[in-house]
């Protein structure tokens, strides 16, 4: 799969290693302010008032069970409440709730972003160069490009049309300064060109900007900005996050604990897991890391 449901089900395989949940699915579809929902089978399954089910990325909250009709209370523990087709898949007591997922998903997107990593996406914009100025807004399409999007700027060329053969002379001396008067640069941002370029002809601009954070299950992975051959990142790091919580859990003395014997999981098994699959994550955007350096290499 292409899509971002595809990194949603590779976590969840990571985490569950093949144990399988409860899976139901509605008999009606349901708008996004329904509190009934019918789902087949309902009174036959695990669904029961105190249950947290979830379909496609939205959680709820079972209130009430009468044969196939369920009362819930939706858009539990921070998922969005949405309209659901009939024959969705209703997942009961999911033990990692999707928009769970696509939260560390997202979250591990940012870290792979953060410059210590190495993991970054080429955007570019193009402006038209005037000699009578040397500072430009950084805007694209008459729309301002923001700090956060702009990590570094990494190659400026323009357009040479006296030449025979098409080609694109690079700027070497510039400067980027951020926090500037909006009223002069909207970006908030200038870029200082400290060399010319041919009057009226388009000037390019390469930077590195952070991946693209999935707002649906539906959105591509190649919307992120992510190499594909680095695909296998964000569930691993996805994993990792949400397994942060389970030694924890274990801990508490106010509620009963694993059914699981201490001999069968001891103290500091899971941990040892999150070593394996941390070892494998570093590994691996270490890997990427250097190969995105070699595509894009340091120029000045």
């Amino acid at each position: 799969m292409t899509t971002a449901q595809a990194w949603i089900d590779e976590t969840r395989d990571l985490l569950l290693s093949g144990y399988v949940e409860e899976l139901l699915v509605l008999g009606a579809s349901v708008a996004t302010g329904d509190t009934q929902l019918t789902i087949t089978d309902a009174s036959n399954s695990g669904i029961v008032p105190g249950v947290i089910i979830e379909i496609n990325s939205e959680a709820m909250y079972v209130q009430g069970v009468s044969g196939t009709t369920v009362d819930v209370i939706r858009a539990y523990g921070g998922s969005t409440a949405a309209a659901h087709s009939n024959l969705d898949i209703v997942r009961i007591s999911p033990k990692f709730p999707t928009y769970r997922i696509l939260e560390a998903l997202n979250n591990e997107l940012r870290d792979l972003s953060a410059p210590d990593n190495g993991i970054f996406q080429i955007k570019t914009f193009t402006t038209t160069y005037n000699s009578s100025k040397q500072g430009y807004d950084l805007t694209e399409d008459g729309v301002a490009l923001t700090s956060e999007a702009v990590q570094s700027i990494y190659a400026i060329s323009y357009t040479d049309p006296i030449t025979v053969e098409a080609r694109e002379p690079e700027i070497r001396k510039w400067g980027l300064k951020r926090d500037r008067i909006t009223t002069s640069f909207s970006s908030g941002m200038a870029l200082i060109l400290y060399e010319a370029a041919f009057p009226g002809k388009k000037i390019n601009v390469s930077y590195k900007s952070p991946l693209t954070l999935i707002t649906a299950t539906s959105d591509l992975k190649s919307a992120t900005g992510l190499q594909s051959t680095a695909y296998d990142l964000p569930p691993l790091g996805a994993a990792l996050s949400l397994m942060t919580t389970a030694p924890i859990r274990r801990e508490f003395l106010d509620a009963q604990g694993s059914s699981r014997r201490a001999e069968e999981v001891p103290p500091g098994a899971i941990s040892a897991s999150m070593r394996d699959l941390r070892a494998r994550r570093d590994m691996r955007v270490a890997a990427e890391a250097a190969r995105l350096a070699t595509m894009y290499p340091q120029k000045y």
